[in-house]
Parts: structure tokens; sequence; C-alpha cells
């Protein structure tokens, strides 16, 4: 993908758009190629930026990452929220969370990669945002159970977050180890991440 920027942003209108460039050229890099292979410099140069005013909207690739994983999330509660309608079924819930692999992904790194993140005030504003869909998923638990309390339903939202962490982990092995796992002699240690996290929800929605 190429998208060309020819003119310095400057009104607000123009620098969300420049902003939403980057983001979009960020997650394309991401999901072709993985968050190791992603270079700032090589982003700025595909969308016709220097390097410079790549870094006056995200100061370093983590801060880059970190707003693509918020928007991710916002997304995926968004989703999550339109199943409030009806009644909270395992199987449902892994569909859509698998519905979005970026989030996935980004949550699988985040606390190993992205949290690497060394400015003080861009990983407490981060974290501001986690918390607050955090407490939008609470409540979205204590209107499908009633019965539990705001702790009750906050432990509930971490187990899904640990879930889809670690099936997503073992789900999707680095490439050597898929590679070996073609072989019908390691068929029963194939995992799928819908499956799985199936699994893993009905102890949270019976629980």
């Amino acid at each position: 993908m190429t998208t060309a920027i020819n003119k310095r942003a400057v009104s607000p209108q123009q620098k969300q758009l420049r902003r939403r460039q980057i983001l979009d050229a960020a997650k394309q890099t991401l999901e072709e190629h993985g968050y190791d292979k992603v270079v700032l410099s090589q982003l700025a140069q595909q969308l016709g930026l220097s390097k410079p005013a790549l870094y006056r909207y995200f100061t370093n690739k983590e801060s880059l990452f970190m707003a693509l994983y918020i928007e991710e999330a916002q997304q995926l509660l968004s989703a999550i929220e339109r199943l409030s309608k009806q009644a909270l079924r395992p199987r449902v819930l892994a569909e859509t969370i698998a519905a979005q692999p970026t989030f996935c992904y980004l949550s699988a790194i985040l606390h190993t990669v992205l949290e690497k993140q060394h400015n003080l005030e861009q990983a407490t504003q981060f974290k501001r945002e986690l918390k607050t869909i955090a407490e939008q998923l609470c409540s979205l638990f204590l209107h499908w159970s009633p019965q539990l309390n705001p702790q009750q339903a906050l432990n509930k939202v971490m187990f899904l977050y640990q879930a889809v962490i670690g099936c997503w982990h073992t789900s999707h092995p680095s490439a050597t180890m898929q590679q070996v796992m073609k072989n019908d002699e390691f068929a029963l240690l194939r995992l799928n991440f819908v499956d799985s996290l199936s699994l893993m929800l009905v102890k949270l929605i019976v629980d």
C-alpha cells in the first residue's frame, strides 16, 4: 500500500486525517508482516512523510501501536455491546472477539512488547483509556448477570482478557512450529482459537 500525503497537515481536520492514514498503514503492515517488521522510517516513506513528521503524531513505535490497540479495543467493545440484546453465549462471544484479529494480536504482545513504553505520561494515558474500556465491559457483564457485584464483574473482564491472550498464543505458534504441526503426528496438539476461547468462556459465563 502506498498512500502519499503531499501537503503538510495544518488544520485539525488535516491532522486527524494524517493520523488516520498513519494508523491504517501501520495496521496493514502489522497484519501482513508482524510487529517486528514494522519500521517507522519505512512507514513514513510509504506515506510520503519525513520521519520527524511522523514523530509529531507518534513519538515511537510503542505509542503508535498503543493508539491502534485502543482503537481496536473500542471497536471490539462496540461489537460486544451489540450482543447485549441477547443472552451471552460463549461461542458467539468468541467469534466476535476472533473477528478482531488485530486486537487479539496486540493483546498477546501488549505486556511483553508495547508496554515497554518509557514515556510515563503516555503510558499513564494509555492505562486510563484501557480502564475506561474495562469499566464499560464490566457494565455489560452486570447487564448479563445482575446478581454480580462490581468486583465480580471486573474479575470476569480480566478473565476474558487473559483468556484471549492465552488462547491466541497457543493457537498461533511460530512459523517453524506451524510447519512442525502440519505433521499428522502432532494433530492432537493443534488448537483453534475460537474453539479454545469458547471452552474458556463457558467457565466465564457459568461461574
